[in-house]
């Protein structure tokens, strides 16, 4: 009776959540980040891919997966239900085999992680929760199933490079785990796939624009202090002193159970911790939600294979608090984020591309003064319609890393760009905007992405 009622619970659960994302993920208009992806497959061959992917700095696997999508011209949209469909796994693999209980359950679905930021936002770390529960529900199973745990632990690591550190002390308490001959080729798998990470990767920073621009170390206590505050804002929406004792209490508990339990998955998370911190520190300073979050859903990961060799039911029941604390207390945020998305447009630039492919002929020369931010358009064009950026001196669909840094302060040529092609149309973002001229289209003032917000001006060389 108990399986039966747990059973219609799970299954409740688990259509609630896929039905109440997927109206949100359809509402969604991508923006620049989610955009470059797309376009990068869809308008390079497989080579082009690989070598382009380099300079971004990113693992192969999500362009892998996207590529045939685009290949067979399907729309931006299937990207997104692709992303959707992989977190719907993650969920699927979370309600059915966790340990929890399902107030906790229920606790981690309701925060901005999972009701926003991994289902909406289409990008490669939808990924990680999917391969990290596996991870979790095959961690005492991997002397049974080696080749399977061996593959998921080889795919994570190739999902972003925020995973490498974990997957490699993983790796190495497999080896020491399983000595045995047995488990050499499942081994190899691991070895080969952190060595082709490391060496795809290797001197990638110096061939990315952004990177390089931003490689200005600050160890100051005032700049800890705020990128400790971008942590907390970026679950919780807030910095409340509430919330950082929220965090901390979490980490330092989940630490200690970790400690007493298992030191090897402690390991694992301190690792994972550790690497985060020193690549917002030395290499890329932006905090965003779902890396952040990749440190709470290690922990939560930890808890579960605690979990399942867990007798101490006191023990058990600190966890599910814990747990349900830290998720659930991002909630207001997550309600926030889905209103604003629904009510509001993510990005402008579904309604923009709209405009141009109705009003702006297909031969016209486009003309952007930042390509940052108008991937987000181009995904929503017909392939052959490219903009225009003087400092690539070429046209383009998608922001390459490793040509001249796109400056949004730089003004558009217009005298130059004129007198060759006599008729342009410049598209602004970013901010900028001609205080003498109106605009044929203009965003709307309710963008949530201010950066595209998008004004479309035609001009004419008049001799």
């Amino acid at each position: 009776m108990e399986n039966r009622k747990q059973l219609i619970i799970n299954v409740i659960l688990t259509i609630l959540y896929a039905v109440f994302t997927l109206i949100i993920v359809l509402h969604h208009e991508i923006w620049a980040d989610e955009a470059q992806a797309w376009l990068v497959v869809r308008d390079l061959d497989i080579y082009g891919v690989i070598e382009h992917v380099r300079t971004e700095g990113h693992p192969l696997l999500w362009y892998f997966i996207l590529f045939p999508l685009a290949k067979i011209n399907l729309p931006v949209v299937s990207m997104q239900i692709i992303n959707w469909l992989f977190v719907i796994l993650a969920v699927s693999v979370f309600i059915w085999k966790s340990p929890f209980n399902t107030f906790c359950k229920i606790s981690v679905l309701c925060s901005s992680a999972f009701l926003y930021w991994f289902p909406a936002i289409a990008r490669s770390y939808c990924l990680i929760p999917f391969l990290l529960f596996l991870i979790a529900y095959l961690y005492k199973k991997q002397e049974k199933h080696p080749y399977l745990y061996a593959i998921i632990l080889a795919l994570l690591a190739n999902v972003h490079v925020i995973m490498f550190a974990f997957c490699t002390v993983l790796f190495l308490i497999f080896l020491y785990s399983n000595r045995n001959r047995k488990y050499f080729l499942p081994s190899a798998i691991i070895f080969f796939a952190l060595c082709a990470l490391v060496i795809y990767l290797h001197g990638t920073q110096n061939e990315n624009i952004i990177v390089k621009n931003s490689l200005d170390i600050n160890l100051s206590l005032m700049h800890l202090k705020n990128i400790y505050q971008k942590i907390i804002y970026s679950i919780y929406g807030s910095t409340n002193i509430v919330y950082s004792i929220i965090f901390f209490v979490f980490l330092w508990i989940s630490i200690s159970i970790s400690f007493f339990s298992n030191k090897k998955v402690l390991l694992a998370e301190i690792a994972h911790t550790l690497f985060q911190i020193f690549i917002i520190l030395f290499i890329y300073h932006t905090v965003m939600p779902q890396r952040t979050y990749s440190v709470l859903l290690v922990f939560l990961c930890g808890l579960w294979i605690i979990m399942d060799n867990l007798q101490n039911e006191k023990i058990k029941g600190l966890v599910n608090i814990v747990v349900s604390v830290a998720f659930i207390s991002s909630f207001f945020a997550s309600l926030s984020l889905v209103f604003n998305d629904l009510v509001y447009s993510f990005s402008d630039g579904k309604n923009t591309a709209d405009f141009i492919k109705n009003t702006i002929p297909q031969n016209a020369i486009i003309v952007s003064n930042y390509p940052i931010t108008t991937t987000s358009i181009s995904a929503y064009l017909p392939k052959n319609i490219k903009f225009y950026y003087d400092g690539y001196e070429d046209f383009y669909t998608f922001t390459e890393w490793n040509k001249t840094f796109p400056d949004i302060s730089t003004p558009v040529p217009i005298n130059k760009i004129l007198k060759k092609y006599k008729t342009i149309y410049i598209i602004l973002s970013a901010g900028n905007y001609f205080e003498d001229l109106k605009p044929i289209y203009a965003s709307k003032n309710n963008v949530i992405t201010l950066q595209e917000k998008f004004y479309i001006y035609k001009l004419e060389d008049k001799q």
